[in-house]
């Protein structure tokens, strides 16, 4: 796998990234800009220079222009979503948001804790030994998990996390 091939200690998907090239979407890796479309139905996670994240529901226009003025920079960007935690409070999942949101599937979230401090949380699904969760279950548990700001990166078939070369 990648994450072997690379030495990895973790590695997970994110974002249905590579599936559909022409997207639109908001997405940027190591500080360089892939796309630069907002897609007004789904959130925006921006990783900043310090590791920090900051959320953008519906990639809210008036939140990025803040961002921008802040003078932050953008390292890592992803659109897919939805935001599960905005400043420590757990939201309301949209029953309409993305791919089957009250629908039981696998899922993948990231979510920062404090300065520099993050979980990862794979929810597997559509098997005998787990049935997957909602996107609402989802938010609920990185709430739990002590996360100021958490975001679902990835559900259904394409969940996947490798770590220490372990599936």
């Amino acid at each position: 796998s990648m994450a072997q091939k690379n030495n990895a200690i973790v590695a997970i998907n994110a974002d249905y990234f590579t599936n559909n090239p022409t997207k639109t979407s908001f997405e940027y890796r190591m500080g360089e800009k892939i796309r630069n479309k907002a897609n007004k139905t789904k959130d925006i996670l921006i990783i900043d220079e310090n590791g920090d994240f900051h959320l953008l529901v519906k990639s809210d226009s008036a939140k990025m222009k803040a961002f921008n003025e802040s003078g932050h920079t953008i390292v890592n960007a992803f659109t897919f979503g939805p935001a599960l935690v905005i400043d420590g409070e757990v939201q309301k999942i949209d029953a309409e948001y993305g791919y089957n949101p009250n629908g039981r599937e696998p899922r993948m979230a990231i979510g920062q804790t404090g300065a520099l401090s993050y979980v990862l949380v794979m929810a597997e699904g559509r098997s005998s030994e787990s049935e997957g969760v909602t996107h609402q279950e989802l938010a609920d548990y990185m709430g739990a998990l002590g996360c100021t700001q958490a975001f679902n990166l990835d559900g259904g078939n394409s969940a996947e996390m490798v770590f220490n070369g372990s599936f």
